[in-house]
């Protein structure tokens, strides 16, 4: 492929646009300064910010992938739907099928 005839001096303008600093706005008779970039937290230190709230137990899961059909799927949908309005939380269809699992535990043979 050939070159562009102006990519040098794109380059040349570019680089030079790239290493100049912003010039920066004055308000009422004032200069503003940059701020200055914070230094991230550590990993111990993010480690340990919690958020502030109800912290729920951990609950020993494995995660599966199911796969239902699209109108079983839509049925939990819709069931979601109603008990999220009906609690003022969100409800999802998981949420929903696991409840229906727990209720009518078969028992296993193993």
């Amino acid at each position: 492929m050939k070159p562009t005839r102006d990519a040098a001096a794109l380059a040349a303008s570019l680089t030079s646009a790239a290493n100049a600093s912003l010039p920066l706005p004055e308000r009422a008779g004032e200069v503003v300064s940059m701020p200055q970039p914070r230094e991230a937290p550590s990993r111990a230190e993010a480690s340990h910010a919690k958020k502030p709230g109800k912290a729920k137990p951990a609950a020993d899961t494995v995660g599966i992938t199911l796969r239902p059909e699209r109108e079983l799927l839509n049925r939990y949908t819709m069931a979601a739907a109603e008990r999220t309005k009906k609690e003022g939380r969100v409800v999802s269809a998981q949420e929903i099928m696991l409840e229906v699992l727990q209720r009518g535990r078969p028992q296993v043979q193993s």
